[in-house]
């Protein structure tokens, strides 16, 4: 039952957070971009991102630490078979991703704010009313600008991340 527990809480907290980066990506960025989208619109959904990506970045290694415990006995299983290798891949794109994202939002964060520390971005994350009381803010194209790259990587990151989660549903033998 636990095991089973931590499956359905693994997926639906990849499927959230994969959805919620391509959202962004796809939905939102392009807008920015093209000033279509409004600052506050944009910093809401770059911090929503984040915050949805704190909160896998939680239950993702917990529920995937178990089912390797479960599934990977001995553990060398994770490094002698292509299944322990897609679940290494999965490893090692969801770090790389979560790291993007940050990066990209504290970017964004401190154009408007040059002087924030790591401490308060990470206790704060941007909410949009950082925007508020603060002179001369860039507007959304800029903030875009600055994040544009971070947020296009993890996007293509969430498509393989995908592909390997479809991959070992059902597509890589043991």
């Amino acid at each position: 039952m636990l095991l089973t527990t931590a499956f359905v809480l693994h997926v639906l907290s990849g499927a959230l957070w994969t959805g919620a980066t391509l959202y962004v990506v796809y939905a939102t960025l392009p807008r920015a971009t093209d000033g279509t989208l409004g600052r506050a619109a944009f910093v809401d959904a770059a911090h929503r991102l984040l915050m949805v990506t704190r909160w896998t970045g939680v239950v993702l290694p917990v529920t995937g630490t178990y089912m390797i415990w479960r599934l990977y006995t001995p553990l060398e299983a994770l490094v002698t078979t292509p299944r322990g290798w897609a679940v290494l891949a999965m490893l090692s794109l969801w770090g790389v991703m979560n790291g993007l994202v940050e990066f990209g939002v504290l970017r964004m964060r401190r154009e408007v704010d040059p002087d924030l520390g790591w401490g308060r971005y990470i206790a704060e994350g941007f909410p949009v009313d950082s925007l508020a009381g603060v002179g001369g803010v860039p507007g959304s194209a800029r903030l875009a600008s600055v994040a544009r790259p971070y947020l296009l990587a993890s996007g293509g990151l969430a498509v393989l991340l995908l592909v390997d989660a479809a991959l070992l549903a059902g597509g890589v033998p043991g």
